[in-house]
């Protein structure tokens, strides 16, 4: 049996995410139109590749972790800013990178080492809660990763070492 576990930590556009609650998850989800026809009525029979989406989750445990503010709210320059309507997450260069690295001397040290999403940003219609109160201020964060189109035939969402 081969299990793999270990700690990854984070940076986003160079900065340092701090501490997760549990990490991060990772999710992708494939696009297909099916191809249904009057031989088998509703049946799949087939389906057309159409791309896919990834995002990544993660809740911080430091509020003001180098990087949080700009994962929190990357629109405006303030927290609650509302910024200029209309500015495209990867066109206007709002999508940034999002690094993670495993810890080394840990199973994970190499499977993979490292993960790279170049244009990182929050998700579409993903609702941030943030508690004040004398508690810890947990910041939930999922964010789409657009894929990097800079070389064409060779499009992807990230890279791993």
């Amino acid at each position: 049996m081969s299990f793999i576990a270990g700690r990854y930590t984070a940076t986003y556009n160079g900065l340092s995410l701090g501490v997760t609650k549990e990490g991060f998850r990772l999710s992708h989800e494939i696009f297909k139109r099916l191809i249904t026809g009057d031989y088998l009525a509703e049946t799949p029979q087939d389906a057309v590749y159409r791309g896919a989406g990834v995002q990544i989750a993660y809740t911080l445990l430091e509020y003001n972790a180098p990087a949080a503010g700009l994962a929190l709210w990357p629109y405006g320059s303030n927290f609650l800013e509302l910024g200029v309507i209309g500015r495209l997450d990867v066109g206007s260069s709002l999508a940034k990178s999002l690094v993670l690295t495993a810890l080394s001397g840990t199973p994970a040290a190499s499977t993979p080492a490292t993960i790279t999403f170049p244009l990182a940003i929050l998700a579409e219609n993903f609702p941030v809660e943030l508690l004040f109160a004398p508690d810890l201020r947990e910041v939930p964060i999922r964010q789409r990763i657009y894929p990097d189109v800079t070389t064409p035939g060779s499009e992807k969402f990230g890279t791993v070492t």
